[in-house]
């Protein structure tokens, strides 16, 4: 099994597709009887089921569902690769389970993650304007809120809810600044939870460290968001040259934490939270994993809590939440009915 994973897993490496938890655009649905089709003549049948049946196992234990052009760049990566190894590789992976490392590797390999801060600067007008002020409202007792971003790829959308919270708490009266950094007041306090499919992706978030590339991380960077960062004195191992690198501070960080989490997994990591983003991810489940996935994040949520999904996403638990269309897209606040 070993010589077929590994050669598998280094063939993968050189074929991205649709991220679980980031903005790849969506690809064109597969064709109903075959997960990909040949391109040449020369390409077998025997080719074409493995492949259809690891794809049915990404989808399976992960809720992605391929595109044509990654299942066809699959199939030109392993039709020259011995039918027989193959084959082995495919049932072994069959046997393994969710969380086994060849199905983690695989994921990895098939995986983009291209985000960015700011993105959708309609949605955090939205957020500061108007879902932040009813958050605030409703947690004024209990003076704490808690934020989780569901597919959060390499982190930028973790911190950017971060720093909106603490700016719209400052705006409340309920954080100050104090020697360049956002203080929530005595007895408030903001935690956002991050997790995503990828522990590369997860890595990435945790170190907080992003390079200043042409269409990176800061594309859309606002100058009021700035203050976020800081300069990096000592470049990462993988840095490129002539890229400068920037961190984000320390006070925004101590408010984050990013775990590993598979959205088909029925099980919330968290409970009890007060905003929950999963926007783009479910664009690549099928309806009946979307139900379920929203069905998931109804139970980790707060009563008032707010959840906002994709613009293109339709909301199939309507039992569970009250529709609000804002400036920047519906939002969902949860009631009280029991999941």
């Amino acid at each position: 099994m070993r010589t077929a994973v590994g050669t598998a897993r280094a063939a993968t490496t050189s074929a991205p597709a649709p991220s679980y938890g980031a903005l790849a655009p969506k690809p064109a649905p597969a064709p109903a009887a075959s997960f990909a089709r040949p391109e040449e003549p020369s390409q077998s049948r025997a080719l074409l089921v493995l492949i259809n049946e690891l794809m049915a196992g990404v989808e399976t234990r992960f809720g992605i569902k391929p595109g044509t052009l990654v299942e066809r760049k699959l199939v030109r990566i392993f039709k020259d690769m011995p039918m027989a190894t193959l084959k082995d590789w495919v049932e072994s992976m069959n046997n393994c389970s969710t969380e086994h490392s060849e199905w983690q590797s695989l994921v990895e390999n098939l995986t983009v993650h291209e985000t960015y801060f700011c993105r959708d600067p309609d949605l955090m007008s939205m957020l500061a304007d108007e879902i932040m002020p009813h958050l605030l409202n409703l947690r004024k007792t209990q003076k704490q809120v808690q934020i989780w971003s569901a597919a959060s790829s390499t982190g930028e959308e973790v911190y950017d809810l971060t720093f909106s919270a603490l700016r719209a708490m400052q705006k409340a009266g309920y954080a100050r600044l104090f020697e360049g950094k956002l203080v929530p007041e005595a007895g408030w306090s903001v935690f956002s939870f991050g997790t995503d499919i990828s522990n590369q992706a997860l890595r990435t978030a945790k170190a907080a460290v992003y390079g200043d590339l042409g269409m990176g991380s800061f594309r859309n960077l606002p100058d009021e968001w700035k203050s976020m960062f800081e300069d990096v004195k000592i470049a990462p191992a993988n840095a490129m040259p002539g890229v400068n690198y920037f961190k984000i501070r320390e006070w925004v960080r101590q408010c984050t934490r990013f775990e590993r989490f598979n959205l088909m997994n029925n099980r919330p990591p968290v409970m009890g939270m007060d905003l929950v983003f999963c926007r783009n991810v479910l664009i690549y489940f099928e309806d009946p994993i979307k139900k379920a996935v929203q069905t998931m994040l109804a139970r980790a949520m707060s009563t008032g809590g707010v959840l906002v999904l994709g613009a293109s996403v339709q909301m199939l638990v309507p039992e569970y939440f009250e529709s609000r269309l804002g400036k920047g897209g519906p939002w969902y606040v949860r009631n009280d009915k029991r999941v």
